[in-house]
């Protein structure tokens, strides 16, 4: 049977059916009415049995009508570029000058002592050489609170990147109380141009008040003014705003307030997310949404966004985009006390536990734990998926191996990179 893949979109336009994939980004235009119908009857019909007409064959040799062993190679083929990725997440420290009653950390874990450091050095100047992107994204606690170790890092994989030339990237997932603009020129500089910053709106105040218990709002609101006063052409960055909602929260008037800061810099958008359970003691003192009244209350927030013409990071579809680091085949969390693991949500459970840095023996990994996240084999359902490119069926492997759960990926809620 040959089928129209998921990733094929086709639209009418000025008389036209225009068929585009998604994978190869071609396009055929179809204006002859009767090759219209025969198409239109192909997609009626779920696929056809035979390539025997003009338009079978020529749809055929277009990738845009395929049989279910074709589209399998294509998508393996596609998703075979993840293994050229080599991705680092490190956090620094575990501790925070924020005190959130949603998060799941304790902050009792302080620095990288100078051996672990040193032996994570030494792992990625082994590994990096081997792969065609490395990506470095920083993570904690609070990773601003370790500029040396981060501009260390950086400066490593810089000179690496001289020496062995593949593409680098590196962002931050950070509260933003301190990344004021001399900060920010120098992790710009060091080659961190992406950060996701929580901004929770006008009761920001009460959900991330600093350690101290005062406000912390109106100083990320500087610092990030004082970084879009930076020229676009000099710092093209990118910055995700995060609004972590909790039940009952139809307030709009926060998205008209980040609008007029910051609605017609390209490098801004907004990214709504639920406020989820990840654990922590204080989380239930908080009105949570269920998931079905969350995907409902986020598609009203995103359409507010759509309508004042604030970009959303919720929209997001390309290539690999809801794909997990954690299902990344070649990714690493290094946690600051020298454990090793392949999720940040899960920070603590056992089955997220790969390994350990050892001041002598350098960076020790079971291979066999390592292998269980690796392992994300697509569905018979991917195939006619119009989400398959962004997912891939790698969404969440904690929902998988964790949380036990099978159903396809794109339809669970989400666990993104924290609540930081």
């Amino acid at each position: 049977m040959y089928t129209v893949p998921g990733y094929v979109t086709y639209e009418v336009k000025k008389g036209a059916i225009y068929i585009t994939s998604g994978l190869y980004r071609n396009t055929v235009r179809l204006t002859d009415f009767a090759l219209q119908k025969e198409f239109e009857t192909i997609v009626y019909r779920g696929g056809c049995t035979e390539l025997n007409t003009p338009l079978t064959n020529f749809l055929h040799e277009q990738d845009l009508l395929l049989n279910e062993e074709e589209i399998d190679r294509e998508l393996n083929k596609a998703k075979s570029v993840l293994d050229d990725i080599f991705m680092v997440t490190l956090m620094p420290t575990e501790g925070c000058n924020f005190r959130c009653p949603y998060c799941y950390e304790d902050h009792n874990r302080g620095g990288m002592t100078r051996d672990t450091l040193d032996r994570i050095k030494e792992y990625i100047a082994a590994q990096a050489p081997h792969y065609k992107q490395v990506v470095l994204a920083w993570f904690g606690g609070e990773p601003t609170l370790c500029k040396d170790t981060v501009l260390e890092v950086s400066e490593l994989v810089q000179s690496l990147q001289k020496q062995c030339d593949f593409q680098y990237a590196a962002n931050m997932t950070t509260n933003g109380y301190l990344l004021d603009e001399k900060l920010f020129r120098q992790f710009y500089q060091a080659g961190i141009t992406s950060y996701q910053i929580t901004l929770d709106g006008w009761d920001h105040d009460k959900t991330r008040p600093h350690v101290s218990g005062k406000g912390t709002l109106q100083t990320i609101i500087e610092n990030l003014m004082e970084l879009s006063k930076l020229s676009p052409e000099e710092y093209p960055f990118h910055i995700t705003l995060r609004h972590n909602i909790l039940a009952g929260d139809e307030d709009y008037t926060w998205y008209d307030h980040l609008h007029r800061l910051f609605g017609q810099d390209k490098r801004f958008d907004i990214l709504v997310r639920a406020v989820g359970d990840w654990g922590g003691e204080t989380v239930h003192t908080l009105s949570l949404l269920y998931q079905d009244t969350a995907d409902t209350l986020i598609a009203k927030h995103v359409s507010y966004l759509d309508k004042i013409g604030m970009p959303c990071q919720n929209h997001q579809t390309g290539l690999f985009s809801q794909v997990c680091y954690a299902s990344y085949p070649h990714s690493v969390v290094f946690r600051a006390d020298g454990r090793i693991g392949k999720c940040t949500v899960a920070l603590d459970h056992p089955k997220n536990q790969l390994g350990w840095v050892d001041p002598e023996r350098g960076v020790v990994i079971n291979t066999e734990m390592k292998r269980r996240w690796n392992i994300s084999d697509l569905k018979p359902e991917c195939r006619s998926c119009q989400n398959v490119l962004s997912c891939m069926n790698m969404r969440c492997k904690k929902s998988e191996i964790i949380d036990g759960n099978k159903l396809c990926y794109y339809k669970k809620a989400e666990c993104a990179q924290s609540s930081n």
